[in-house]
């Protein structure tokens, strides 16, 4: 095991932020997980893991704001202060993707047309807020735009204690940390997950490291001694059929938020470094003495009065005290760093900040497209993708922990989809009138609800509207047939007309 730690600090030592590319995905021949080879497909599949920890190690202390900056050394001017500025540009970057992408509830809503699995799904909703779904939904994103890669683990809900409110779901859901998280997939073209592993670092005196690992059918907990050994201590059967460890990637190759453009980052770094030892050394330029013998006794005084009287020039030569100085061009700079900071938000699918980017179009779609939040939106989409791939298996473990507890029956994964409630620049009353133009020229209300965006769940929508809309035909025809009603007790109380004035009168 000490070889294993020696191995990790020499990796994190070799990682360049030029040599970041994404994660790599770890792959083994052997098509069953099981007791006889477990602890070799363990073994290979940790040298990989090794190289894909250090980089995320970097990139999590590159967020923190531990840069390279920080690391320089000036080898000229040591009297003049090393300015070492952290413009910590890749928090914003991770911040604003976790908030635009999770900010707001990824819920699941209908597929079909089934009048049943809208209730089933908003329990399965429910159960999710029972278990902080939106909370663990916003660590996962945070941690696949910082690493490029994120996982979720769902395993049944534990036995409550004696007094133990039961829970809503019969599952619990865990977000661990992809620095001690991997998967293992077939090296084919299925490329299947065949084993997920969390690993957590023993304390003294056992030391060691403890893994967890998930396959198909059983879970191991295998020990790694300092020896380097590995040693089976538990394995437990389950009936789920497949890896309970579900691997989010952030993009097809893995890679983070802010690791593309690292270079960049570091280069704005330097600048505003650079711009600030440029002030330093203006502040503190050396004074010249032309043509006149000062000595150091006079130098001092002038330090401490900010005054010096000076004798005559010699040999008639003419006499000046002038500061040797050459001040940096801030406007230009200024330039550099503004053209370099524009370039990562393109880069990384930021909307643009630039006062001089705003669009003078009272068009809300003009707004969108000019200013770069199609830009942020189409990167969202890329990840959304790959999210909605992941949680599909997500979505198959937890109903069948549903079906195994009798929680939840009859919903199928194909029911239903995620939903996520980005898009909230976008013009509601755009969407309202699109919704009613829809309606007015005869779409059904959940192809209209559909087509207009207006709600993020068109079915329950749909339903909901149409269930309205028989309410208040109801309604309207028991005003309808209370009126009529009236009108004819009020024509039964009212004279025929038929007497005329005289009476009997023959």
């Amino acid at each position: 095991m000490a070889q294993l730690e020696a191995d990790v600090v020499r990796s994190q030592s070799d990682v360049k932020p030029s040599g970041l590319h994404g994660r790599r995905q770890i792959f083994t021949g052997e098509r069953e997980i099981n007791r006889g080879n477990v602890v070799d497909v363990l073994a290979k599949a940790m040298g990989t893991h090794l190289k894909n920890r250090a980089e995320e190690e970097y990139l999590e202390k590159y967020l923190r704001g531990i840069q390279p900056i920080l690391d320089r050394h000036k080898k000229l001017n040591a009297d003049i202060a090393d300015n070492r500025i952290v413009v910590n540009i890749a928090n914003q970057i991770v911040t604003f993707k976790t908030a635009e992408f999770a900010g707001e509830p990824i819920q699941y809503v209908s597929r079909g047309s089934k009048k049943s699995v809208p209730k089933k799904i908003e329990k399965l909703n429910s159960m999710m807020i029972s278990e902080g779904k939106q909370s663990k939904d916003m660590d996962l994103a945070y941690k696949i735009f910082t690493y490029g890669v994120g996982y979720r683990l769902i395993v049944h809900d534990r036995a409550p204690n004696p007094g133990d409110l039961m829970d809503e779901a019969p599952f619990e859901i865990y977000i661990p940390d992809p620095r001690n998280t991997f998967v293992v997939r077939l090296n084919d073209v299925s490329k299947r997950v065949v084993m997920g592993v969390t690993y957590v670092y023993l304390d003294e005196p056992q030391g060691g490291i403890r893994y967890t690992v998930y396959t198909d059918n059983v879970t191991y907990t295998i020990d790694g001694g300092k020896d380097a050994s590995f040693e089976i201590i538990n394995e437990v059967q389950h009936n789920f059929g497949m890896v309970t460890l579900v691997e989010y990637p952030c993009n097809t190759i893995y890679m983070g938020a802010f690791e593309v453009v690292l270079p960049l980052l570091d280069a704005i770094n330097t600048t505003q470094s650079n711009r600030l030892d440029g002030i330093e050394q203006f502040i503190q330029a050396i004074m010249v003495f032309e043509g006149v013998d000062v000595t150091m006794e006079q130098i001092t005084e002038l330090k401490e009065a900010g005054a010096l009287k000076l004798p005559p020039a010699m040999d008639g030569r003419t006499s000046r005290v002038y500061y040797l100085n050459e001040q940096l061009d801030q406007s230009q700079t200024q330039t550099l760093v503004d053209d370099m900071y524009q370039t990562v938000l393109q880069i990384v699918g930021m909307p643009s900040q630039s006062s001089g980017n705003t669009s003078d179009s009272s068009n809300n779609g003009a707004v969108i497209m000019k200013n770069g939040w199609w830009n942020a939106e189409a990167r969202a989409l890329e990840t959304e993708g790959a999210w909605k791939r992941a949680e599909t298996e997500f979505l198959k473990i937890a109903l069948r922990i549903c079906r195994q507890t009798n929680t939840l029956d009859g919903l199928a994964v194909s029911d239903m989809e995620p939903k996520f409630g980005r898009r909230s620049y976008e013009d509601k009353l755009v969407k309202t009138q699109s919704f009613t133009t829809l309606i007015g020229a005869g779409v059904p209300p959940k192809q209209a609800y559909a087509i207009s965006g207006m709600v993020s769940d068109p079915e329950a929508a749909a339903i909901a509207y149409e269930a309205y809309q028989e309410a208040k035909a109801q309604e309207l025809d028991r005003e309808t047939n209370t009126s009529v009603v009236v009108r004819t007790q009020s024509n039964q109380d009212e004279p025929d007309g038929t007497d005329t004035p005289g009476g009997d009168a023959e």
